[in-house]
């Protein structure tokens, strides 16, 4: 009977797991007007969002679990644009928003474009395939002492016109992830407008109505990156590329450079390093706001075979219709009267080409446990064990 009773006692406990943020969250979570807020159209999709981009790191679920539930229990009220931070765009609206939940926005922006810059791109795969060729085309006396590793190539920077390219694509990526970014940003600050409105954002077929403004900006810098991206693997630039590549690694041996060459001009031959879906539509279209677009997000690593020993060109068809299995069915629709989705920060100053500086940040995100009640906790396991 005892440990029954204790048992109930830790089972009570579980509620010192608290949120601490604004008090008007809290004081009114038995109102009429929480359930507004818990049911908001546009919430219920971007919390999914959030979910998806902070459910590999352990702290960040913790936070985004409080604030979600914080936003669910608000009472909506009228904010400054400054107690909104990036989505002060939705300043004097009734707003569920709080500046908690702002600020994991932001980060969740920009932790959302992590993993695709820490992704193989099509630059490094060249880098790779460069390798792998001599390997297999030159005989061990021509080529370094060392074996010789793309890191190694990347690090020279004798290599002039590799080095030129690289930070060509270093910028390339770049603009690709802030664009990406400030589309996540926007797509998550749109559960703050207000509830009185919300549901005048959507059409009969549950389809968020977003601005042109926003779905131009997306595509003009997604477009800009990727047509960067193509530039490079030009037959042109690849000769540039190889010739110089060839002169500081292969000695004496036209004939292996030339095979090196080909086979590696072979392979790129046709990269998929294309935003057309194939029926007339951009990957990056920007109408796919809270789903993920895993055809967008993936272009800049080009063609997944590439780096596979046996050359491989899909067929037109089987290529469009790979294309059209990774785009998913729009979740938005452009609309004169749309929300503005595209949302800059300098929170995006941490992006670099290899992702590496962006870390979680969740400083002055008001959300706490209670130590006391973690003690207490731990005390009554162990009078369990004792017992």
């Amino acid at each position: 009977m005892n440990k029954i009773v204790l048992i109930l006692l830790i089972l009570s406990q579980i509620s010192i797991f608290t949120y601490a943020g604004p008090t008007s969250t809290t004081e009114n979570k038995n109102s009429t007007a929480n359930a507004v807020c818990n049911s908001h159209p546009i919430f219920s999709k971007a919390s999914q969002l959030l979910n998806d981009i902070l459910n590999s790191d352990q702290k960040g679920q913790q936070i985004n679990n409080a604030i979600q539930k914080a936003f669910q229990n608000a009472k909506p009220a009228i904010k400054t644009s400054s107690s909104l931070g990036v989505c002060s765009g939705y300043a004097q609206q009734k707003t569920c928003c709080d500046a908690n939940y702002v600020k994991l926005v932001d980060q969740a922006a920009l932790l959302k474009v992590k993993p695709i810059l820490q992704a193989k791109s099509a630059f490094q795969k060249l880098i790779n395939i460069y390798v792998s060729q001599l390997s297999r085309n030159c005989t061990q006396n021509v080529l370094p002492s060392v074996p010789l590793t793309a890191k190694a190539i990347f690090e020279n920077t004798t290599l002039k016109v590799l080095q030129a390219n690289r930070t060509t694509q270093a910028n390339c990526k770049i603009k690709f992830a802030k664009a990406i970014s400030s589309y996540t940003r926007g797509a998550l600050c749109a559960a703050c407008v207000g509830v009185d409105q919300a549901s005048n954002y959507f059409n009969s077929q549950n389809q968020l109505k977003i601005s042109k403004l926003s779905v131009a900006a997306f595509q003009s810098q997604t477009d800009s990156a990727i047509t960067c991206f193509q530039s490079m693997f030009t037959p042109q630039n690849l000769d540039l590329i190889l010739s110089e590549l060839n002169a500081a690694y292969i000695k004496g041996n036209d004939t292996c450079g030339l095979n090196v060459t080909q086979s590696v001009k072979t392979k790129f031959l046709n990269p998929k390093l294309t935003n057309s879906d194939g029926y007339g539509s951009k990957m990056c279209n920007g109408t796919n706001v809270f789903t993920k677009s895993v055809g967008c997000e993936n272009i800049l690593q080009g063609d997944p075979l590439l780096e596979q020993n046996i050359t491989r060109i899909l067929q037109l068809d089987e290529q469009n219709n790979n294309n059209r299995i990774l785009q998913l069915t729009s979740d938005a629709v452009l609309d004169n009267s749309g929300l503005e989705v595209f949302i800059s920060s300098t929170t995006d100053d941490a992006i670099t080409e290899d992702g590496n500086n962006i870390t979680p940040n969740f400083t002055g995100i008001s959300v706490t446990t209670t130590q006391s009640g973690i003690i207490f906790l731990s005390f009554i396991l162990l009078m369990l064990n004792i017992l």
